[in-house]
């Protein structure tokens, strides 16, 4: 398929697969089979060397997840990419094949943070230092940079470029997860970024009914990647795999929808008198604004953050407590709104004073905004803002 087609377009044709006959079928099919025949010893023995393509047993490929894989790498521009059970478990395949100390976003997902922490040699910087970031890398001698291109929850943004050149210059890898922009937003190996991770349950699959994971890179990055899912056992199976493509085909429509309305939403709220503060780069306000309009071309993301002026956990359980349309859920980039608390569900782990240092306050709500209705989304959170 040629790369110059609009992402909206390609997300829609991809995942095709060969011929069935005198056809190839619109939808990709749904192959459910473990394991797989063979005509010799020999031509089985070559595909477990590697030595031509083929399939042999679910932990190694399937055709299904095959093609999902084929269709990312694609999307992103790398020379492979691989699927995981679920986002986690793609960063922690990626993040246990990584050799030595390695620098990390300070803001970066709670779990995320969880697992360098419990991983240990990890110096947590903040990305839009530039300063900062080269001075841990010489520092620790990492050869690993990490960071979210659009953090979660506070949803800085950071410059792939440049950061790209930070590590490159000293011999380092630079791995983003992209999972709040998508490549609907940006491709960020278009930028130099080495490694690519998202999460397939939010955005890509956007459904709200499967679970996935994603590694894409060079071909050793996808070799290293295999061992992790041949070992570990966490490769996602076909079904899921189908889910995600199904769900992938209107990814262009769905975030056109949801950046849009996230807009809406932020720059509602920015005016509200019981907000504090408002996060989403699209807003003027916003730190890396300048960035996000260049980087982004035009759209910010479906996802906006906001501090209460009553901020404590109590103020934000009424707020809660009081939506109607939005679901009280700790997932994003589904279909529907959803509101959660950081504090008490993905930072959950984090020190409350850490958590204070970088802005998650006891009345910091995050909202992934859907395909609703905008003005229903802020009828509903001007109701639940009015009990606060």
């Amino acid at each position: 398929m040629g790369t110059g087609m609009n992402i909206g377009t390609r997300v829609v044709r991809t995942a095709r697969v060969l011929p069935f006959g005198d056809g190839v079928p619109v939808v990709p099919p749904l192959v459910q089979s473990v394991a797989f025949d063979h005509a010799s010893f020999a031509a089985q023995d070559r595909v477990f060397a590697g030595e031509r393509d083929g399939f042999v047993y679910g932990r190694y490929g399937t055709p299904t997840t095959g093609a999902l894989e084929a269709a990312l790498a694609e999307l992103e521009g790398t020379a492979s990419a691989t699927c995981f059970t679920s986002g986690m478990a793609a960063i922690n395949a990626f993040l246990s094949s990584c050799e030595g100390p390695i620098v990390a976003q300070e803001d970066c997902y709670g779990a995320t943070r969880a697992v360098l922490e419990r991983r240990g040699s990890v110096t947590f910087v903040d990305p839009t230092d530039h300063g900062a970031v080269g001075a841990a890398l010489d520092a620790s001698g990492a050869r690993v940079l990490y960071a979210e291109i659009i953090s979660n929850p506070l949803l800085r943004v950071v410059d792939v470029a440049a950061l790209g050149a930070i590590a490159h210059g000293r011999s380092a890898r630079l791995a983003i997860d992209a999972t709040l922009a998508t490549p609907a937003l940006l491709a960020p190996a278009s930028l130099g970024a080495d490694v690519v991770i998202h999460s397939l349950t939010k955005y890509i699959n956007g459904h709200g009914d499967v679970m996935g994971g994603s590694v894409c890179g060079s071909h050793e990055v996808g070799a290293a990647m295999r061992e992790r899912t041949i070992l570990d056992g966490a490769y996602l199976p076909p079904h899921d795999a189908w889910l995600v493509i199904r769900g992938m085909r209107t990814l262009g429509v769905r975030m056109a929808r949801q950046c849009d309305s996230a807009l809406a939403v932020a720059t509602h709220l920015a005016g509200h008198p019981k907000v504090a503060r408002v996060h989403y780069p699209g807003l003027a306000s916003h730190a890396e604004h300048d960035l996000a309009c260049r980087q982004f071309d035009g759209r910010f993301g479906g996802v906006v953050s906001f501090a209460l002026k009553a901020d404590d956990v109590g103020a934000a359980g009424r707020f809660l407590d009081a939506l109607e349309l939005a679901a009280s859920a700790t997932t994003l980039g589904d279909l529907f709104t959803a509101v959660m608390h950081p504090a008490t569900a993905s930072h959950r782990r984090l020190a409350p004073e850490e958590r204070a240092r970088l802005g998650i306050s006891d009345g910091f709500i995050r909202i992934s905004v859907g395909i609703e209705e905008p003005g229903d989304i802020v009828a509903d959170l001007d109701r639940a803002l009015s009990a606060v």
